[in-house]
């Protein structure tokens, strides 16, 4: 089966990246390892430019009717009770993943992208030069270009020898969907002892609770999500207020580990990498959804002008790399300090002290933290 495209997942960048080729007439295959609609661990918090993004992209009408919540205001605290607030420079949205992934791949389904659910890639061979090969457990696809949109790491990252799959990370993040409380227009964020917890609305009055923390606080609990939560609310007050009147409705806890922010590149043996996939930022920055959205912007028009034969390969590759870089690179090094900083008390009650008296600081950071 041959496809001027193969995306490699169908989450925002891979689906993103899909609508966008196919618009441009291009014939894209899209492999989902799992089947739609399901849950993900997501902050779920959409900052201020993906509204712009899912403008341009034609799903800004679905996502405003599936229930995104307004997000306007930013609450930040420490263990130590300082607190830091402040507006958003625009209107954020709160909108599950189970909702908002179903939305982009049926958008990507009616624009002729072939969607291929419950297929993961085992491995891809080839060159932009040669074409590639991508092989699943059923099918084999061959493509003029690969784009990997596969999220944070993956056993295909292994098969590429990417160098970040050898550095081990002690983060640990879960999810999980809460009632209980009504946010308004706000998203908290919660400095505890290794890491912080995230608090954000999304639809149907349900609150997001999404924390990252290090891997010592879950074995001190026992291994148990719940009880590692609790006691990072024994740490920090205000986020101890709002977890005594949650109540969990998700049926279990969506969880990861080795939760790293090292340096990846844009590029793995001629596998355009968009999204989570060319590089994470810090749960802290807010930004990762925007990034994924941005990525797939920049990617495609420099995929189809390399398609249509209008590019060389090395066009291609440099061209995406230098954008990629000028975009996301300091945002990226910013969140790697800022999720590091964030979770040691001192320095954390420091920040959001500074913030505080001096708020142009708090407003440097949110804006150089987006795009």
């Amino acid at each position: 089966m041959n496809y001027d495209a193969v995306i490699i997942g169908a989450g925002l960048a891979g689906c993103s990246t899909a609508l966008h080729l196919a618009r441009h007439g291009h014939q894209v295959a899209l492999l989902e390892k799992q089947r739609y609609p399901v849950h993900k661990l997501c902050g779920e918090f959409l900052s201020v430019e993906t509204q712009g993004l899912f403008s341009r992209l034609g799903v800004l009408d679905a996502v405003l009717k599936a229930g995104a919540r307004p997000i306007t205001q930013v609450r930040l605290t420490t263990g130590g009770g300082t607190t830091y607030e402040s507006g958003l420079p625009g209107s954020a949205l709160g909108l599950s993943r189970y909702q908002l992934d179903a939305i982009l791949l049926r958008h990507a389904q009616n624009a002729g992208v072939a969607v291929w659910e419950g297929l993961a890639a085992s491995d891809v061979v080839g060159s932009l030069d040669e074409g590639f090969q991508v092989t699943t457990r059923e099918k084999t696809f061959g493509g003029r270009v690969v784009i990997g949109a596969y999220g944070k790491r993956g056993a295909l990252d292994r098969k590429l020898n990417r160098p970040f799959m050898k550095e081990r990370s002690p983060y640990v993040g879960f999810k999980a969907h809460f009632e209980g409380i009504q946010l308004g227009e706000w998203i908290e964020m919660h400095a505890f002892p290794g890491g912080y917890c995230g608090l954000s609305p999304v639809e149907a009055g349900r609150t997001n609770v999404c924390w990252i923390g290090h891997e010592t606080t879950l074995k001190q609990n026992g291994g148990d999500p719940s009880s590692m939560l609790h006691a990072m609310g024994e740490a920090n007050i205000a986020l101890q207020q709002r977890l005594d009147v949650l109540q969990q409705v998700s049926p279990s806890f969506k969880a990861v580990s080795q939760v790293a922010f090292s340096p990846k590149t844009a590029w793995a043996h001629d596998i355009c990498m968009v999204g989570d996939t060319a590089g994470m930022i810090a749960p802290m920055c807010g930004d990762g959804m925007a990034m994924a959205l941005r990525s797939a912007e920049i990617a495609s028009p420099l995929l189809d002008r390399f398609l249509n034969g209008q590019m060389p390969a090395a066009g291609l590759r440099n061209q995406y790399e230098r954008s990629w870089g000028r975009e996301f690179g300091l945002r990226m090094r910013l969140g790697r300090w800022l999720h590091h900083a964030y979770g040691r008390p001192g320095v954390a009650k420091f920040g959001v002290s500074l913030c505080r008296r001096v708020p142009a600081v708090g407003n440097w950071f949110i804006r150089h933290t987006r795009g």
